[in-house]
């Protein structure tokens, strides 16, 4: 009878602990996003976070840091980057072609990697107005292009 009682409030405190972190859970993923929102340049940690949750590969509540070794185990990291540091437009478009498998064009095809992976996204639209490889971008323009890129990627075309 005090095994059933121990486990009836080992399983309460369990069940109140879970029920109470939802709320967290669910903040957490909108503080990054507002955190993001607010960068003038996107930041390593936080285009990985984006690229990763947006296609399934983490949940969104795991940290951006956590992104940036998910990023790695997938072998996708931006070689030199630290998590603060910014991204380009080119290694952005690069983890979105990567990200969504999308298979560009021609010369993408013959030598992937940032430069070809920009044009394409100016090819495709998701990458609206200049799409310069070395430029930098702010994390609202980040999320739009990656909406649209959502978008791509369920067949829409921009």
């Amino acid at each position: 009878m005090i095994l059933r009682v121990r486990g009836l409030a080992v399983a309460t405190v369990w069940l109140a602990v879970m029920i109470a972190a939802v709320p967290y859970a669910e903040a957490q993923s909108n503080v990054v996003l507002d955190d993001i929102l607010l960068q003038d340049e996107l930041s390593y940690q936080s285009a990985a976070y984006l690229v990763l949750v947006s296609s399934g590969r983490i949940d969104q509540n795991s940290s951006p840091q956590e992104a940036v070794r998910a990023l790695a185990a997938l072998q996708w990291a931006v070689a030199g980057r630290g998590a603060d540091d910014p991204v380009t437009l080119g290694e952005w478009a690069y983890l979105l072609m990567q990200a969504f498998e999308f298979p560009g064009g021609l010369m993408y095809r013959i030598s992937p990697g940032p430069r070809y992976a920009a044009r394409e996204l100016a090819a495709t639209g998701i990458a609206e107005g200049n799409a310069m490889v070395n430029m930098r971008l702010s994390g609202e323009r980040a999320l739009r292009q990656l909406g649209r890129a959502m978008a791509w990627a369920e067949g829409e075309r921009l």
